[in-house]
């Protein structure tokens, strides 16, 4: 659907500085971002990708402000690392809006505010559906994002959070980074069985593509027992679900994530306030039982 925007002498240009354009989700919500623009009438997406360098991403945000955009969209690669960056748009008097993950407390008073999914929901989500996996009890390791990212901290968070108020007998005996690359993770989830051996009886992947990964290792190695629980809704994510390898996973559509965050970046440079500080796209579970009812975007 276009977003219908009032004519103007000069286009408006959103900066959107990404964390690493390799990245899946990353590389669908730039995809969806770019033409949902082009369907907006006058507006430029200047899309800038770190590749994984928080140097860079710092140098990246730096140009944008050089170039004077109408608006800042900041995906943070790290979350405190970030913040002197996002002081120099501030108080350059660009808004900004966090989009698909949020910076660390040190730079909430620099934005406008966040557009995207709540990642401590996420992994309060998956500690849900481990938990009824399991029956409540057993060990499980966690493969995570990449280092530091709020994303990767967040979900962890919310993990443990939600099973200790479920007073699940679920207990986490490791975590190792796959910094969200599937072949990565297939070497994670090696290094698990490795290590834990039979103790270990389900697996939270932080993203459903190493999830889904980790899971052909799992069968390979003869333990289709141990449940793996994803995040995400990505196409490998639904197919492995439906093939029986992951037990389940929680939607986030790049294609939600980019949408709204268009509507509320075209808003803030027409000098309009957000609805909210924080505003979450929606999220469900999903298991074998709703799985028909879910697309993969990504």
């Amino acid at each position: 659907m276009a977003i219908p925007l009032a004519a103007s002498a000069e286009p408006i240009v959103i900066g959107h500085s990404q964390p690493n354009l390799g990245w899946p989700y990353i590389a669908a919500f730039s995809n969806a971002l770019e033409a949902a623009a082009k369907n907006a009438g006058d507006v430029e997406v200047v899309t800038l990708s770190a590749d994984g360098d928080i140097a860079k991403q710092s140098t990246d945000i730096a140009s944008l402000v050089n170039r004077k955009v109408n608006v800042l969209l900041v995906t943070s690669l790290d979350a405190n690392a970030v913040a002197p960056a996002l002081k120099q748009a501030h108080d350059a008097g660009i808004p900004i809006l966090a989009v698909s993950n949020e910076p660390a407390k040190v730079a909430q008073d620099f934005l406008a505010g966040f557009s995207g999914p709540d990642d401590y929901v996420q992994g309060r989500l998956a500690a849900e559906l481990l938990n009824e996996a399991l029956a409540g009890k057993g060990n499980i390791a966690i493969i995570e994002g990449s280092p530091g990212q709020s994303t990767t901290l967040a979900r962890t968070q919310g993990l443990k959070d939600r099973l200790a108020e479920l007073k699940s007998g679920i207990t986490i005996i490791g975590a190792q980074t796959a910094d969200w690359n599937p072949v990565k993770a297939k070497d994670v989830a090696q290094a698990f069985l490795t290590a834990y051996s039979d103790d270990l009886a389900g697996v939270f992947a932080q993203d459903d593509n190493s999830g889904a990964a980790a899971a052909e290792v799992f069968k390979a190695a003869g333990r289709s027992d141990i449940k793996v629980v994803g995040t995400g809704g990505t196409i490998n994510g639904l197919k492995a679900i439906k093939e029986g390898l992951v037990y389940g996973t929680v939607e986030q559509s790049p294609a939600k994530d980019a949408e709204q965050a268009l509507k509320f970046a075209l808003a803030l440079a027409k000098g309009e306030s957000l609805p909210e500080k924080r505003n979450v796209i929606p999220m469900a579970k999903i298991t074998a039982g709703n799985v028909d009812q879910f697309k993969g975007e990504w």
